[in-house]
């Protein structure tokens, strides 16, 4: 796709269809880890409640962003993110944490910068709520980008109980 000028906005409703494209070359793709869909059937499930997922959060959540790139009218681009409350420790004193998730760009528009302006628009949208911490999960293909951003490898081991999935 030709390099053409990006618009930065918050996601919306008529979005939806885009989001859930976008957000199966992470859970649908052939490169997916261990989160993603394994059967026709899961796929299905889980486009569906993202559906509604959305439909939630775009008409208010205060503590959910999802922001969108588009570039000649055409969503390309989108990265969610998160904020949740809790205890407060010495590198959270107020307890605000953030979250990014779903960072995602079109094949075809890889490398032009776009994830790190949704990026950079995220931070600034946690700023401005006072969240100084900010977790993501990464891929080896996106940690130069998250490290020239600010964010550093954690020391804690993170384990996942997902329940059972059959």
């Amino acid at each position: 796709m030709p390099k053409t000028s990006w618009t930065i906005r918050t996601a919306a409703l008529p979005d939806i269809d885009a989001l859930v494209s976008l957000r199966a070359h992470l859970l649908d793709g052939a490169s997916a880890e261990s989160y993603a869909s394994r059967t026709p059937e899961e796929s299905r499930r889980w486009k569906a409640a993202y559906r509604q997922w959305l439909i939630q959060v775009l008409v208010g959540d205060e503590r959910t962003r999802v922001v969108v790139g588009e570039q000649g009218g055409e969503v390309l681009a989108c990265a969610t993110g998160l904020i949740d409350l809790r205890p407060p420790a010495p590198d959270c004193l107020n307890g605000w944490c953030g979250w990014v998730q779903s960072v995602v760009v079109a094949p075809v528009c890889r490398r032009q910068g776009i994830a790190e302006r949704l990026m950079r628009e995220l931070m600034q949208w946690f700023a401005g709520r006072g969240v100084a911490k900010v977790l993501l999960e990464t891929t080896p293909a996106a940690q130069a980008l998250y490290r020239r951003l600010g964010f550093v490898l954690s020391q804690e081991d993170l384990l996942i109980f997902a329940g059972d999935r059959s």
